[in-house]
């Protein structure tokens, strides 16, 4: 097996943050990734309304977490680079700059995000450097293995009081995972490592690991055809969110609907073993 290339760390200078990854496909298509709505439906949001051309406004909406921003494109190069701006309430102007440099036969996608909020907080503990490492695990995951495939997601999230490490702990060890769920393989420590567990209905969720970070992990799914994500980000003080969540590719809409349920009984079960530890 080629040795699998992982994001490089998160730079953080002033008030941007940038990200790099390798995808193994052309730019052509990680560009209608990151411009055709259809597309970015299918592994970042819930549903783009709007129509992709310089100077037009997408409207990028997150079903689950209750919000919409509207980007603006600013900038479009097609198979080269893409720039997307908003305005956000209270914070000022984000911008968003997606830069793609072919390396036959890959594209390397470097990602830089800039606003006035970015330098007010730790990139690490605010899930700045995270949120964009899992983000761009997901789009590899869906360019180079579900490319078209229309996706069905699935969502449980509770508020809860924790420590990153402490989470951390209970996706990275086997004394960790055996408190929630059933680990059927070494426990993963990096991104490309496989790992596998059982649930306690018998299901099992197996696979590779897409990314894993200070505080959070995604997994592809192979059993569904799909992944999901453990993720945790603060909503305020000392409260946290702490979330799981992925996506199927499979077409099959009554199968989403049990993995959902399942994904929520399994979400008490970690709630349970992070209130424990």
């Amino acid at each position: 097996m080629p040795p699998v290339r992982t994001p490089t760390p998160m730079f953080h200078e002033l008030n941007v943050v940038t990200k790099e990854i390798e995808i193994n496909a052309p730019p052509s298509r990680v560009f209608a990734a990151w411009t055709e709505p259809d597309h970015i439906e299918r592994w970042f949001t819930d549903k783009v309304s709007g129509w992709p051309g310089v100077g037009s406004t997408l409207s990028f909406k997150f079903k689950n977490f209750g919000f919409s921003v509207d980007y603006t494109l600013a900038e479009m190069r097609p198979d080269t680079k893409v720039v997307y701006k908003t305005r956000l309430p209270g914070v000022g102007t984000q911008v968003l700059t997606i830069k793609l440099a072919r390396r036959a036969p890959k594209t390397i996608v470097t990602l830089s995000e800039s606003g006035p909020e970015n330098h007010k907080s730790d990139p690490v503990e605010s899930g700045v450097d995270s949120g964009w490492q899992m983000a761009l695990s997901v789009l590899k995951n869906y360019v180079e293995n579900h490319f078209g495939k229309n996706r069905e997601t699935f969502f449980a999230m509770l508020p809860a009081q924790f420590e990153f490490p402490t989470l951390r702990h209970l996706f990275t060890t086997e004394e960790g995972w055996n408190k929630w769920l059933n680990l059927q393989s070494p426990p993963p420590e990096k991104a490309g490592d496989l790992y596998s567990v059982k649930f306690d209905s018998g299901a099992t969720a197996s696979g590779k690991v897409l990314a894993l970070t200070h505080h959070e992990i995604s997994m592809a799914w192979d059993e569904i055809d799909g992944y999901w994500e453990i993720k945790s980000f603060p909503t305020g003080g000392d409260n946290k969110g702490l979330c799981m969540r992925g996506g199927t590719y499979s077409g099959d809409k009554h199968k989403t609907e049990d993995i959902e349920a399942q994904i929520k009984a399994t979400m008490v079960q970690l709630f349970a073993a992070l209130s424990a530890s």
